[in-house]
């Protein structure tokens, strides 16, 4: 099935709307809490402000050639942030939903090379225009996953959005996945690295805190909501995952996440491991030998 035009996706949500009264607000304690505030304020938001985008990328369609220099690039500069405005409610909404208990994940077994190919396709145009170069290394043979596969992607776009902002031209940025061991046996671990300035040792354990940044993200002053890495914890705990970072100052950062294995797919994680009388036959060997070794100099 085709994606809809912008045009068309415009229609549906404007032109085809059908006419209705504006529904009485429902009363809201006085001392209502600021999630509630949050989730109400951005719903209704997000129909307008969609409406706008749609609306200037029909003029961009329609209009583009007769536009020269400073208008066309105006107009550019509004579609950019009219979508990181989008961006900005589509993450308070996850926010208030995750804080109120309301967000859940849909699983079902997914292949972790389609879920890499899905978030570095969408991150190409970004990393191009800040030329870096983007690398996927998946194993082969890996089981598959047991997760919501538009939650995961969000997760990875999110990570490798950042790694792109701050790594340098010419700079690469590299997604992984690993068939997780020993503390992470039974998961796969997605690795996104980059060759950025890297995060302080005293922000580390911070940056998944709301609205956090690092020196080093305030010196850069890059683009963002300022909810992504806290919204990325969030979705890989739904999924029953952990998410970490690890990073040296100038030296780049590398961000990790598991995902658990689909349970039809777990048994191929099992790894075989020497079983003890293996090991005592080998000390044995090595016994013998040393008394050999010893019988020589007595």
């Amino acid at each position: 099935m085709s994606a809809k035009t912008p045009a068309a996706q415009w229609e549906d949500l404007v032109i085809r709307q059908p006419e209705q009264p504006a529904p009485a607000p429902a009363p809201v304690p006085v001392k209502a809490p600021e999630r509630i505030q949050a989730s109400y304020l951005t719903h209704e938001l997000r129909a307008p402000v969609t409406a706008i985008r749609l609306g200037l990328e029909i003029l961009q369609e329609q209009v583009a050639r007769k536009l020269e220099g400073d208008e066309k690039q105006m107009l550019s500069l509004a579609i950019k942030n009219t979508s990181r405005l989008e961006g900005l409610i589509n993450d308070i909404m996850d926010y208030s939903k995750i804080v109120a208990g309301k967000m859940t994940v849909t699983t079902e077994p997914c292949e972790a090379r389609s879920l890499v190919n899905d978030a570095v396709d969408a991150m190409q145009a970004l990393a191009l225009s800040k030329g870096v170069k983007l690398v996927r290394e998946v194993e082969e043979g890996l089981p598959r996953v047991s997760a919501e596969a538009r939650r995961v992607v969000q997760v990875l776009t999110n990570l490798v959005s950042n790694a792109v902002k701050f790594s340098p031209t010419r700079g690469t940025v590299t997604v992984s996945v690993k068939a997780g061991r020993f503390e992470h046996a039974g998961t796969l671990v997605f690795r996104v690295k980059d060759m950025g300035c890297g995060i302080p040792a005293a922000d580390i354990e911070k940056v998944f805190d709301m609205f956090m940044q690092s020196a080093a993200s305030a010196q850069k002053k890059t683009d963002g909501t300022g909810l992504g890495l806290t919204l990325a914890r969030a979705m890989v705990e739904l999924h029953g995952g952990r998410i970490w970072a690890e990073s040296w100052k100038g030296a780049g950062a590398s961000f990790f996440f598991t995902i658990p294995v689909a349970a039809a797919d777990l048994v191929r994680q099992v790894e075989v491991y020497p079983k003890p009388v293996e090991y005592h036959g080998l000390l044995v060997s090595l016994y013998r030998r040393l008394n050999a070794f010893i019988a020589m100099f007595v």
